[in-house]
């Protein structure tokens, strides 16, 4: 199988990357975007327990920004909700930071409408969320087309807004969390439209990882304008008999109608690392499926490896 010189040189940062492994951290430093009481918050939580210093930041950005510049140990980023799809932003991140998946989990969203302690229903004019939180509660907002829905860029920092705020007439869309946490009054419970409102988040770090029953490979690439050239890549799967569980799509910023791809795919649990027993046989073990990704590297026109890890959806 013959390489071009950019095909050659993303399969050795692939090798590169996936060889450079760290263990896991112990009492690490974990980012996420937004304030306390953030779904993110929850998520970092529910992944790491009480053994991490949970750190609040600014923007997705800022949370790629900690982790490549040594600010933070991991990252915790929303990447997908169940209802409303892709999270773009955080996507794009990944094509300028170079960062790797070490875990992931799910966290069931269920919105609230709060406001101070003395509003109601009847005092409410303007409404802050995320446009998630509205795109995701648009049943429910739909029956108080009065409310000025206005956007903010995170649901608790909406919630902790409006509690700083003394105005009767706002109202955030937030976690019951940030309303206990802001001294909020819930004025209804679980408005999203989809009673299973679940968004997937990604443990982000500086360096792969290798976890015990890891089972999940996420990968991103662009590809020439060659007839066919999906269908083969995507054949290359189909011939191993691997589950893609994910593909997701973004435009290249400076090349109009061209796309990076995003493609998750689920290896078979028998072929994986065992790290703590260190049953792999070689040094090449440890780097998951670098024959079938020598393949699909072959049919691209550029490739990064995202990480090896336990999928937690």
């Amino acid at each position: 199988m013959s390489f071009s010189h950019e095909q050659e040189h993303s399969f050795l940062r692939y090798i590169e990357t996936a060889r450079k492994t760290r263990d896991v951290v112990d009492h690490p430093r974990v980012a996420f975007a937004g304030k306390r009481g953030a779904y993110a918050e929850v998520a970092a939580k529910q992944f790491f327990g009480n053994t991490a210093s949970i750190i609040p930041h600014a923007s997705f950005e800022d949370v790629f920004k900690s982790i490549t510049g040594g600010g933070a140990d991991y990252g915790v980023l929303p990447i997908e909700n169940s209802s409303t799809g892709a999270i773009a932003a955080v996507y794009d991140l990944f094509a300028r930071y170079r960062a790797v998946i070490v875990g992931e989990t799910a966290v069931a969203i269920r919105h609230c409408l709060m406001a101070l302690p003395d509003a109601s229903l009847d005092t409410i004019k303007n409404v802050y969320s995320h446009e998630q939180g509205f795109y995701q509660s648009r049943e429910y907002l739909s029956a108080h087309p009065g409310w000025q829905c206005v956007p903010y860029h995170n649901t608790a920092v909406a919630a902790h807004m409006v509690a700083k705020s003394g105005d009767l007439s706002f109202a955030a869309i937030a976690g019951r969390q940030a309303a206990e946490l802001y001294g909020l009054n819930i004025l209804a419970e679980n408005i999203n439209s989809s009673d299973v409102n679940t968004t997937r988040f990604v443990i982000i770090s500086p360096m792969p990882e290798i976890r015990p029953g890891a089972n999940k490979i996420s990968i991103a690439f662009t590809l020439p304008h060659t007839r066919g050239v999906l269908y083969r890549l995507l054949g290359i799967f189909a011939e191993q008999g691997l589950n893609l569980c994910k593909i997701e799509s973004r435009p290249l910023p400076d090349a109009p109608w061209e796309y990076r791809f995003y493609l998750d795919f689920l290896t078979d649990p028998s072929d994986a690392y065992d790290a703590e027993n260190e049953t792999a046989e070689s040094e090449e073990d440890v780097i998951a499926y670098m024959d079938l990704l020598r393949r699909v590297i072959a049919e691209t026109g550029s490739f990064d490896y995202l990480g090896y890890y336990p999928s937690g959806t």
